[in-house]
């Protein structure tokens, strides 16, 4: 409320990793959420890049479990980073996460 970051008619989409900042977050709006203090609608994505290192798809039901709208979307990002070579596939990687979350 301090800093007036959230308002009444607020859409909030969290990026959810499945790592603990982004877990903290979702849990801290949604209890923010509850207060009925702001009226705002909360929901929560990610971005699946298709890597065998990160495999987000246990978020599902536990999204679904907490009754938190959820879109998942799964993009063979790492392929596509090979194909490409950046200097950076973490940047690069994050580049094409937030283009494909603008679309």
């Amino acid at each position: 409320e301090e800093f007036h970051m959230i308002k009444n008619g607020d859409r909030i989409l969290v990026a959810l990793s499945g790592g603990k900042d982004s877990l903290t977050l979702l849990h801290t709006l949604m209890q923010l959420q509850q207060s009925k203090k702001i009226i705002f609608e909360l929901g929560a994505t990610t971005v699946d890049p298709q890597t065998i290192s990160y495999d987000p798809s246990p978020l599902i039901p536990y999204l679904k479990g907490l009754g938190v709208p959820y879109h998942y979307e799964s993009q063979g990002l790492i392929e596509r980073a090979k194909e490409q070579a950046p200097t950076s596939i973490c940047a690069w990687c994050s580049r094409m996460k937030r283009g494909i979350l603008c679309q």
